[in-house]
């Protein structure tokens, strides 16, 4: 093998990657995941309300449902991206956020509408709801950061 052999060998695995890359970024998050993540988001947090056994079971099924829709995510796409530091980083920075407008919801649930703190329309389902679209709302810049991360990505990008 010559020397440019070699190199168009080369030039073409960086091409498969760069597409490998862009196949990647373009079906992180889509917006059916993101909207039944958010449902189950809901649920957790307004399940905090609950009496017993319903909180356990909202919890549950809410915890089902954010978790479960990102796995079937995972198993449906074809290529996914190898979870570096900064994704994670990205994920672990959104859950205080989330719980700061779960927390901003509660009070305004109480302050301007005088919800209960205990059962179903509560101070929780208020902050459930606001955190679940702030969730909502994020996603498209969460999607641009996760996106910006994987194509500096150097070396393998898919596990």
């Amino acid at each position: 093998m010559n020397p440019q052999d070699a190199q168009a060998s080369l030039n073409q695995i960086r091409a498969f990657q760069d597409r490998t890359r862009e196949e990647m970024v373009r079906k992180i998050f889509p917006w059916s995941f993101v909207i039944v993540s958010a449902l189950g988001l809901f649920a957790v947090f307004t399940s905090i309300d609950l009496g017993q056994p319903w909180d356990s079971l909202a919890r549950g099924l809410g915890l089902a449902v954010f978790i479960g829709s990102g796995l079937l995510h995972s198993f449906r796409v074809t290529v996914q991206p190898r979870p570096t530091a900064p994704m994670i980083g990205v994920f672990i920075g959104m859950t205080p956020i989330l719980f700061v407008f779960f927390v901003i919801g509660r009070i305004a649930g109480f302050a301007l509408f005088g919800l209960p703190a205990q059962g179903f329309l509560s101070q929780a389902m208020v902050g459930g709801a606001l955190a679940a679209v702030v969730y909502i709302a994020v996603m498209p810049v969460v999607r641009r950061i996760i996106t910006s991360i994987a194509l500096q990505a150097h070396g393998p990008a898919v596990r």
